[in-house]
């Protein structure tokens, strides 16, 4: 598969991030043809003007001179053709000469409308910025901002280039929680996307927004939480993110418990993180739904009126039980037992951290949440991928590892268009939830796969894509094919998205392994080998078996 992946244009693996950035494997970074006429002022002024009458443009030993004639700011400026969306690089040589103010540069939609992008002040020498263009004509402005008569700067070398890599735009305005590589809980900040490890594997963990409504999530010794027949001492362990501050529940009497209204109707998610002492179960209460969890083995007991259970391993003991029921209101409460059905009876002690109840049909990451007031966790969002020079319209294939955070029957969407939804090439989750790959011309779909599957289960995707020639690949297997079917003129599509396609919806919420595109359409052989698994150990770690 390795030498496979090194034919894609476009490779985006959990590896790298910045802040605000996915940063994809491949391609490394470049930059496209060379967009300003005459920047190195070879042929004169040619191509430039002055911003108003007053300022004098003259080049001299082949550097561009801006003079001020009248007494107020003297520039220059040059139009580029742009695309909106794309970014661009901006390259510059400066000398202030006798400018006391030096020289800034902006780029903007005319002479008068400038969006600044650097001030260079007294700093003679090269200087590179890089701006998201918002119009599709960009005018290059350089000033002398100097007001006093006669007094001048030069500007050289002027360059800018449109930046062609496939890094995803990111967004999160809240920090977040990830489970790091050591698997422990960890914080991230606004704004940085999140490589996963729940399982031991790393993918790129989409979320939906959601909030904690629990007041006190890590502190349940805390007043908000009331007690009856049980006693709670604080930070007695270490939890699940490595800290001193698991807290001890003891059981006094029989049916002892801590419980907490919170505010909430719908579906909701109750969490706590728990670890066992000497009583072998706990039950979670969820309003009206409650589920026994054995957190000596880390199975699920008894449950009542609950939509789903789930139980999670997080080592060290810790387990990550969750209940999900329907609630008309929100009483959310932990008993203690030492048995699983009926009401809960016995005495002892358990360790419990991280509590968390959210509106929703499935529970997400842990949420910090211990300020007594509601916290909400945004959503992640990566979008605008690629460009027409590493997607090829007419031909190609779209890949993806991926797996679904619920059946929740909403559309989560990979896909590469043109910016809106009329044209492009999907490998989505259903609201129906199917698992689905299409290729539209015009809103015609030329070619359409869709399979009932379990789509919380890591699986490897693909679409091939040519003229009367489309084909749909899982796990090994090829499970469509279609040999009609039209496809788009070249140079039409130009960015990937783990959305519809357009500027928002169907967003993909789950983990992402590896999102790649072909510019070529590959082999039957290829194609096979591509969704494969290399070895019955990576199968077995994929599915969460141990292959011995």
């Amino acid at each position: 598969m390795s030498n496979l992946l090194q034919k894609a244009s476009i490779i985006t693996t959990p590896t790298a991030y910045d802040t605000g950035k996915i940063l994809s494997v491949k391609p490394v970074q470049y930059y496209g043809p060379e967009l300003v006429t005459n920047g190195d002022f070879s042929n004169g002024i040619n191509s430039w003007q002055g911003t108003d009458a007053s300022s004098l443009l003259s080049v001299v030993l082949g550097e561009l001179k801006i003079e001020n004639g009248d007494g107020s700011s003297a520039g220059a400026n040059s139009s580029i053709t742009t695309e909106i969306g794309k970014e661009y690089r901006i390259t510059f040589v400066s000398n202030k000469g006798t400018a006391v103010e030096g020289v800034f540069f902006g780029a903007g939609t005319s002479t008068n409308s400038v969006n600044l992008l650097d001030v260079t002040d007294n700093f003679d020498g090269i200087h590179t910025e890089t701006f998201t263009a918002t119009t599709t004509i960009t005018w290059f402005i350089a000033k002398t901002l100097s007001t006093v008569n006669g007094q001048f700067s030069y500007i050289d070398n002027v360059s800018v280039k449109e930046v062609i890599n496939a890094d995803f735009d990111f967004t999160r305005n809240s920090s977040a929680t990830r489970v790091g590589s050591n698997g422990l809980i960890q914080d991230v900040a606004s704004n940085l996307p999140r490589i996963d490890y729940t399982g031991g594997v790393g993918s790129w963990k989409f979320e939906p927004q959601r909030s904690n409504l629990v007041p006190y999530s890590e502190d349940f010794s805390n007043a908000a939480w009331i007690k009856g027949g049980v006693t709670v001492n604080a930070n007695q362990a270490i939890s699940p993110d490595g800290t001193l501050n698991a807290d001890l529940m003891q059981v006094t009497v029989n049916l002892g418990n801590i419980y907490d209204n919170v505010s909430g109707s719908g579906d909701g998610s109750f969490s706590v993180f728990a670890k066992y002492i000497d009583i072998k179960y706990i039950r979670l209460r969820s309003t009206n739904s409650y589920a026994y969890f054995d957190i000596e083995n880390g199975t699920i007991g008894n449950t009542l009126n609950v939509l789903d259970t789930k139980i999670e391993n997080y080592g060290n003991g810790w387990y990550r039980c969750t209940v999900i029921g329907n609630n008309t209101n929100s009483l959310v409460q932990v008993f203690a037992s030492n048995t699983d059905s009926g009401q809960p009876t016995g005495l002892g002690s358990v360790y419990l951290w991280g509590a968390q109840f959210e509106q929703g049909s499935y529970a997400t990451s842990y949420i910090r949440s211990n300020t007594g007031s509601v916290t909400t966790r945004l959503a992640d969002v990566a979008n605008n991928a690629g460009s027409s020079d590493l997607i090829n319209s007419t031909e190609g294939v779209l890949y993806a590892e991926i797996s679904a955070l619920a059946n929740d029957n909403n559309y989560r969407v990979i896909a590469i268009s043109d910016g809106n939804t009329s044209n492009r090439v999907v490998i989505d989750y259903s609201n129906t939830n199917k698992l689905r790959a299409f290729y539209a011309v015009n809103n015609i779909l030329s070619a359409f796969f869709d399979i009932d599957y379990d789509i919380k289960q890591s699986s490897k995707i693909l679409i091939k894509y040519k003229v009367n020639d489309f084909q749909f690949w899982v796990n090994g297997f090829k499970l469509g094919s279609d040999n009609s079917g039209a496809v788009l003129t070249g140079n039409t599509l130009n960015t990937l998205n783990f959305n519809f396609g357009g500027s928002s919806g169907g967003e993909f919420y789950g983990n992402t392994k590896c999102v790649a595109v072909f510019k070529e359409a590959l082999t039957d052989l290829e194609l096979e080998c591509l969704v494969s698994w290399m070895s019955f150990s990576d199968l077995g770690i994929n599915f969460g078996y141990t292959v011995e």
